[in-house]
C-alpha cells in the first residue's frame, strides 16, 4: 500500500475511465460517507434552489482511507475501470462511463436510497465518491475490504447489450433511453459554444461522430518490444542534434526517445549555430524539435525557418547536412512547419506544402489514429501499413499545397509517409479525426531519398505505452513508434 504523502513510484500502475467489455463484471460505488448534500451542485444552479448543506470532507482519515485502499486495489489489478463522483454526480458518472465505452448500463438505486433521501438528491449531489468497475468474482472481497474502512460501498449496476441507461428502484424501472440520444443531449451546450467560438462546420462534424458509429481508436501493427540495452553495446554512439528555438518545449521528450535507441543526444539551439560553438554537420541526426517556436505567432515555423534562410552561413550550414547520403532528419509540430519553410535547401522538397492555421480555427491537442503509408523514410522503415494512435497538438497543421500536382508528385515518389485515417482505417478529412483539415489526411512527408521527414504529430510523446490515455493490452514497455528512433539508430550504424 502506498503511504500518505510518497510520490508515485510507478505510473504504470493506473486504471482509466474506459470500462473492459471483455469481462463479466458489476460497478460499484465507494463513498467516504453515505450524505447526499446539494449545496454547490450544478443540480442547484440548474433549478437556482438555495440549497446551504454542501458536500464536504468532514473526516480527512476517511478521504486517506478511500484513497489508499484504492491504489491498493489497482496496484493488484482488481479494480479494471475507474471514475470519480464529482460535476454532475452519479448520473453524470454513469452516463460518461456509458460514453466512453459506448455501453449501455443498468443501474440499480435500492441500496442508495433511503429514508430521508429523494431521487435528485442521490443522482445529483457531489459528495467524494468513485465508480469502479470490477469482476464479478472479486465483488464481494473488494465491497468487504472497503467496509472494514468504515467507508461506504455497495453494488449499484452492471453492463448491458440494449446501449441504454436504464435506472431502476424497488424493482420497477424508473428511466431508460439510448447512451445515443443522452451523449447527444450532453454535448448540447459545448457544440453550441463551440459553434460560436470556433468553425461551425467542424462542430457539427464533431458532434455527428454519435450517430455515425464512430468505434474509437485501434492498432494494428507488428511492432516487437526492443531490447533497449542492446542499442548501447558499442563504444562510440552516433550523435544525434535536438534542434530547438526560442519557445520549443518537446526537446526532452525527443532526446530520452533517441538517448533509449543508443544515440549520444546533444542539445543544439539555434543560439548555438549562430554563435558558431556548435556545427550541424557534426552530428549523425538531427530531430527538429515542436513545441511553440515563437509562440507561434509568427506563423507557422516561419520566425524559426527565417533564421536559417536569411543567415548565409547557417543556411550552407543546414544545406551541407541535408545533401549528405548519412545523415537523417525528423521533423515534428513546429519543427515539421518550420522545415517546409525551408524546402527550397531540402533534396526533392519542392512538391512541400505549406502548414497553416487548422480548419477548426483552433488549437487542437488529442490522440488522433493515423496510418503509415507505404514511403521511402529511413525513419519509417518496415512500418507500412501500421494503424496506430498518436498525440497531436498544433494550432496550424493544415497542409497548403498550390496545386494537386503536387500532391500527385508526393505520390508518385512515395513522399506521403502518413495521414489521418478514421476508425474504419481510411484515410480522412473529417473532423477531429482529422485534427487540422489537410487534404486526404495527409501529415507526414518525406524527401532527400527518404532521410528527411516531417510530421505533425508527435512520436516522441507517446514512444512508450505508460504516456497514452488509451492502448491495447498487447502493447509492452514501448509503443510502435519507438521503431522510429529504432531505425534511426539502425541507418546511422549502417552509413
Amino acid at each position: 500500500m502506498r503511504e500518505p504523502n510518497q510520490p508515485v513510484m510507478d505510473v504504470r500502475d493506473a486504471v482509466t475511465t474506459l470500462l473492459d467489455t471483455k469481462i463479466d463484471s458489476e460497478l460499484i460505488l465507494v463513498k467516504i460517507n453515505n450524505k447526499n448534500r446539494l449545496g454547490g451542485s450544478i443540480f442547484s444552479e440548474v433549478y437556482k434552489q438555495d440549497i446551504d448543506n454542501t458536500p464536504d470532507i468532514d473526516d480527512v482519515s476517511s478521504f486517506m482511507k478511500l484513497f489508499n485502499k484504492t491504489q491498493s486495489l489497482i496496484a493488484d489489478k482488481k479494480i479494471h475501470a475507474l471514475h470519480d463522483i464529482s460535476d454532475g454526480g452519479l448520473i453524470v458518472t454513469i452516463s460518461e462511463l456509458a460514453f466512453t465505452a459506448r455501453q449501455g448500463i443498468n443501474i440499480d438505486l435500492d441500496q442508495i436510497i433511503e429514508a430521508g433521501n429523494n431521487l435528485n438528491q442521490v443522482l445529483f449531489n457531489e459528495e467524494i465518491g468513485l465508480i469502479l468497475q470490477i469482476e464479478k468474482s472479486n465483488v464481494d472481497l473488494v465491497l468487504n475490504q472497503y467496509l472494514d474502512q468504515n467507508l461506504f460501498a455497495c453494488r449499484i449496476g452492471e453492463m448491458n447489450a440494449k446501449k441504454s441507461i436504464n435506472l431502476s428502484l424497488n424493482n420497477k424501472e424508473i428511466f431508460s433511453e439510448t447512451i445515443i440520444n443522452l451523449e447527444n443531449s450532453w454535448r448540447e451546450v459545448s457544440h453550441a459554444m463551440q459553434s460560436i467560438r470556433d468553425n461551425k462546420e467542424s462542430a457539427d462534424s464533431e458532434l455527428s461522430l454519435i450517430k455515425e458509429g464512430y468505434s474509437g481508436l485501434f492498432a494494428k501493427d507488428s511492432f516487437v518490444d526492443p531490447d533497449v540495452s542492446s542499442f548501447n553495446i558499442k563504444s562510440t554512439k552516433p550523435k544525434v542534434a535536438i534542434l530547438r528555438e526560442q519557445g520549443v518545449n518537446g526537446q526532452m521528450e525527443m532526446a530520452a526517445a533517441f538517448h533509449l535507441a543508443g544515440f549520444e543526444a546533444v542539445d543544439v539551439h539555434m543560439q548555438d549555430l549562430l554563435d558558431g560553438s556548435k556545427n550541424i554537420n557534426n552530428f549523425n541526426g538531427m530531430a527538429v524539435c515542436g513545441g511553440f517556436s515563437y509562440g507561434d505567432v509568427l506563423g507557422a515555423g516561419g520566425g524559426w525557418s527565417k533564421t536559417i534562410l536569411y543567415n548565409s552561413k547557417i543556411k550552407d550550414q543546414f544545406k551541407e547536412f541535408f545533401q549528405k547520403d548519412s545523415t537523417f532528419t525528423l521533423g515534428v509540430c513546429n519543427g515539421c512547419q518550420m522545415l517546409s519553410n525551408i524546402k527550397s535547401i531540402i533534396p526533392g522538397a519542392d512538391a512541400w506544402p505549406r502548414f497553416i492555421k487548422n480548419y477548426s480555427d483552433q488549437f487542437e491537442a488529442r490522440l488522433v489514429q493515423v496510418e503509415i503509408k507505404n514511403s521511402n523514410s529511413v525513419l519509417l522503415d518496415s512500418m507500412n501499413g501500421w494503424q496506430v494512435p498518436i498525440a497531436s497538438a498544433h494550432g496550424e497543421g493544415r497542409t497548403l499545397f498550390k496545386n494537386n500536382k503536387q500532391v500527385q508528385s508526393l505520390i508518385s515518389s512515395n513522399q506521403i509517409a502518413m495521414q489521418f485515417i478514421d476508425s474504419s482505417g481510411q484515410p480522412t478529412e473529417k473532423y477531429p479525426l482529422n485534427p487540422n483539415g489537410s487534404i486526404d489526411g495527409i501529415t507526414g512527408i518525406t524527401a532527400a531519398k527518404g532521410r528527411v521527414t516531417i510530421m505533425m504529430p508527435h512520436p516522441e510523446r507517446v514512444f512508450r505505452t505508460s504516456q497514452f490515455s488509451w492502448k491495447p493490452d498487447s502493447w509492452k514497455e514501448f509503443s510502435p513508434w519507438m521503431q522510429i528512433f529504432v531505425n534511426a539508430k539502425l541507418f546511422s550504424d549502417g552509413c
